[in-house]
């Protein structure tokens, strides 16, 4: 079940560009349009006005507990994104007759787990574990001076003894060496898997692709900072808008457009942050970025509306 929620009342945002200039304040975003929306240009060349309903997707968690982000309900999340919509001139429908409204936007929000450290991660350190030592050198062989005396048998005696020693020794080593690798390559699969899963929720997905062809080349940087940036833990949020005409009528999900925007966890606050960076995204807003982009995070004032809910939706099966 999800609820639909109607946002009314006053809604401005005031920005800052300022805090632009702050080092490592980016937001990025990626945003698509299915090539059946087009929305309308009105003669002063703004967009037609287009009324929306929220949903609720819902939080999807994160790696730990997190009091910047967890004290956020839904209702919070989206009073803190209507007034971006309404900048692009998606207002909210009215909730006393919902029945003309054009489109259902669905909110999610969360944070990934990123696999940046996982070098001192408890895989990667119980597989060092078995990487064995160097073998020291051996001893000279006993040449019946000193005190050292040779038996009778070669095998056991003199250079024979060093070598059978020796042998134990490599086999002992490969045997846990193969044990190391084969940990390692565990904790690799499950790293790429996490980073595949990241880069499909922030929308990184078609940055990584072109990623891997960047290695060994003049853009080896590039490829560096895309990979730096899915594997750091990101807090998101997701917007995907279906027309809400189709589902009210038909029960048939057809998705419009999605914009998927993240920061850093690192160095932010998801509560202080959420304004700043629904912002910066909120200029590709039903349209699309053809790829991910990377836009200066502002400083933002928010004058909240009031939230109406007017009914609820049975989630649908996917």
């Amino acid at each position: 079940m999800f609820g639909i929620v109607s946002v009314t009342g006053i809604l401005s945002l005031i920005s800052n560009a300022a805090r632009a200039e702050e080092a490592g304040d980016l937001v990025a975003v990626y945003s698509g349009a299915s090539p059946a929306y087009h929305r309308a240009v009105l003669s002063d060349g703004t967009f037609k006005p287009e009324s929306y309903a929220f949903g609720e997707g819902g939080d999807q968690g994160g790696p730990q507990n997190d009091y910047t982000i967890d004290r956020f309900k839904f209702v919070d999340i989206a009073r803190v994104i209507a007034p971006s919509l309404a900048s692009r001139n998606y207002l909210p429908c009215d909730p006393k007759d919902p029945r003309h409204t054009d489109l259902l936007i669905m909110v999610y929000w969360g944070t990934t787990t990123g696999t940046d450290r996982t070098s001192s991660s408890s895989e990667y350190q119980i597989a060092q574990s078995f990487m064995p030592p160097p073998m020291p050198p051996p001893p000279p062989p006993p040449d019946g001076t000193g005190g050292t005396a040779m038996v009778s048998d070669p095998d056991t005696s003199g250079r024979g003894a060093m070598f059978a020693q020796a042998g134990a020794i490599k086999a002992e080593n490969d045997s846990a060496q193969q044990m190391s690798l084969s940990m390692t390559s565990m904790a690799n699969h499950r790293r790429d898997r996490l980073n595949s899963e990241n880069a499909a929720i922030l929308g990184y997905a078609d940055e990584m692709k072109q990623a891997d062809g960047y290695a060994m080349t003049a853009l080896e940087q590039r490829r560096k900072d895309i990979v730096d940036e899915v594997e750091e833990s990101r807090y998101y949020v997701i917007l995907m808008a279906y027309d809400f005409q189709l589902l009210m009528k038909h029960k048939e999900r057809k998705l419009l457009w999605q914009t998927r925007y993240s920061i850093p966890e690192r160095r932010h606050d998801f509560g202080r942050e959420l304004a700043a960076m629904t912002q910066s995204a909120s200029r590709f807003f039903g349209q699309d970025t053809h790829g991910l982009l990377r836009k200066p995070l502002p400083a933002t004032n928010v004058i909240l509306g009031q939230l109406k809910a007017i009914g609820v939706e049975p989630e649908s099966k996917k």
